[in-house]
């Protein structure tokens, strides 16, 4: 399950834009701005993206997410993109 919206806001409540699913082993977790810059980058589904680039709030909007990873029971290599909102 990956949501499609967070808010990096320091509240508690989805302050981390991260995959949910425990039953995957990522390979590739990826998003970028509107631009197609590559603004985080990760192979562990838990830390997830805070919504800072460089050390600093990144800018409200919506961001290009890239997934790649195998499921632990099947172990089929799968991919999947879509869409996230960065919000405060």
């Amino acid at each position: 399950m990956i949501p499609n919206a967070f808010s990096p806001n320091d509240d508690g409540i989805n302050d981390r834009f991260r995959i949910i699913e425990e039953n995957i082993t990522v390979k590739r977790f990826d998003i970028y701005n509107r631009w197609g810059i590559k603004v985080f980058e990760s192979t562990d589904a838990l830390t997830g993206w805070d919504g800072k680039i460089n050390g600093k709030n990144a800018e409200i909007g919506v961001y290009l997410y890239i997934l790649e990873y195998s499921t632990n029971i099947t172990e089929k290599q799968e991919s999947k993109k879509g869409y996230v909102t960065l919000i405060y």
